[in-house]
């Protein structure tokens, strides 16, 4: 309302000011135009000599003002003065007057501004010819007070009513606001974690949307705090299972006597701490997969040249364990991406093929029309097509595989979803095993 009223009334006191001064003036301007003509009418032609007759009350009158300087001059043909002072101020431009022609003019006399009408007036029909000046003047003092005076007339009443209007504005917002008021003090009272729904009774009207989104941004995050909740505490669970297995079979390796004994549970702490290390980097790579959603950088990527390099990363691991890996490509195949998210990405797909997909892996890379295609097919077992959807849930695992995280597809999920790329689950070629399908939409130019 500040920045409202406060152009508003300048605004006010502008039109207040200038319309006054412009109105006074046009009266003042024809007070002084009656005295030149009033002048003009004593102008008289004797023997070929302009003469003016004014009379002694006449001259007081042109003399006397109470809050002004009055004066005047007139001017024979031959520019002599011939009544009034010597000194006035000159006409406005280079142009002289017309014959017959007032004009009114701002001028500049002993240093203080004035307004001067000044008349040509014609000698026709006489023994003279040629035009006699008349020119009346004065100060501005009277006008100027009497501008000021009508701008105040004009103001106080017109800031009068915009300070009780806005006084009105501001009782009626005030009233109208108590309800938002009231909801501010509620909200401000509650707990950190309580994501209740924000309660719409006796709300304005013009709040309901607002309210509705906000209580649409509590309800999500309540589900991503409740999700985060069930994700700590499976993480906590996935933890504790091989840190207590370490634990029992460091105890038995202390209270046995045998050797065979002792080096069975040494193997059993490695494979533990093995498991606990796989699943710590999972969590790793999760918890860092979510934090690039806010500082993620796309860069156009060759997506041949990155699943191949990928793919020879993890040939000797593969061989090693008796599985080969194929690699086919066709078309352009560019991605906007990041290049260490993708290749993350990759790797937990070979993992699983090499945990649960048989005795071959093929990595297919396919340029699209509306963009490109990552294929990671197996020979495997697969997944049952009712069980396929719930496999993206963090630590899901089938009941047919005990080892692993149950992290790497959500992981695949999540780095494709930050990609703009869809995952779905197919069965491999010729009817056995599984592939993993990844499209990426079509790069950016």
């Amino acid at each position: 309302m500040l920045w409202m009223l406060l152009p508003l009334f300048i605004m006010l006191w502008a039109i207040a000011y200038f319309s006054s001064q412009y109105f006074i003036n046009e009266t003042f301007d024809r007070s002084l135009a009656r005295r030149t003509y009033a002048l003009a009418d004593r102008v008289e032609v004797l023997n070929h000599k302009v003469y003016v007759d004014i009379p002694v009350a006449a001259r007081a009158v042109l003399a006397f003002d109470q809050e002004d300087l009055l004066f005047h001059r007139v001017l024979d043909p031959q520019g002599r003065v011939i009544e009034g002072e010597s000194d006035m101020p000159p006409l406005p431009g280079k142009s002289a007057i017309k014959p017959g022609q007032l004009l009114v003019y701002d001028g500049v006399k002993e240093g203080e501004k004035v307004r001067v009408a000044a008349f040509s007036l014609p000698l026709r029909g006489t023994s003279a010819n040629g035009t006699v000046l008349i020119q009346v003047g004065e100060t501005l003092s009277r006008r100027l007070a009497m501008a000021d005076r009508a701008t105040l007339a004009i103001v106080v009443p017109m800031l009068l009513m915009t300070l009780a209007a806005a006084a009105a504005i501001a009782y009626g917002v005030g009233r109208g606001l108590e309800p938002l008021s009231r909801l501010r003090d509620r909200l401000s009272a509650r707990e950190a974690l309580d994501l209740r729904p924000v309660p719409l009774e006796g709300a304005p009207a013009e709040l309901r949307p607002f309210l509705d989104e906000i209580n649409s941004l509590l309800q999500r995050l309540a589900e991503a705090v409740e999700a985060q909740s069930r994700f700590v505490a499976n993480a906590a669970h996935q933890l504790r299972t091989p840190i207590a297995g370490i634990r029992a079979q460091a105890e038995a390796a202390l209270i046995t006597a045998h050797p065979d004994d002792a080096q069975h549970a040494l193997a059993r702490i490695a494979k533990s701490t093995q498991t606990m290390g796989d699943l710590v980097q999972k969590l790793l790579i999760l918890a860092r997969v979510d934090a690039a959603e806010n500082t993620l950088c796309l860069q156009r990527l060759d997506g041949v040249e990155l699943v191949r390099e990928v793919a020879r990363e993890w040939a000797p691991d593969a061989l090693s364990k008796g599985v080969e890996i194929g690699f086919e490509t066709s078309g352009d195949a560019v991605v906007m991406g990041d290049a260490q998210l993708l290749r993350e990405m990759l790797a937990n797909l070979i993992d699983n093929a090499l945990r649960y997909g048989g005795t071959q892996i093929m990595l297919t890379v396919r340029g699209t029309g509306q963009g490109s295609d990552w294929l990671v097919a197996d020979n495997g077992p697969g997944i049952p097509g009712p069980q396929r959807s719930a496999v993206f849930a963090p630590f899901h695992r089938l009941p047919s595989r005990v080892d692993g995280a149950g992290l790497g597809l959500t992981i695949v999920q999540r780095i494709a979803q930050l990609h703009g790329a869809v995952v779905s689950l197919e069965t491999g070629g010729g009817g056995i095993g599984l592939a993993v399908r990844v499209c990426f939409p079509l790069a950016d130019a």
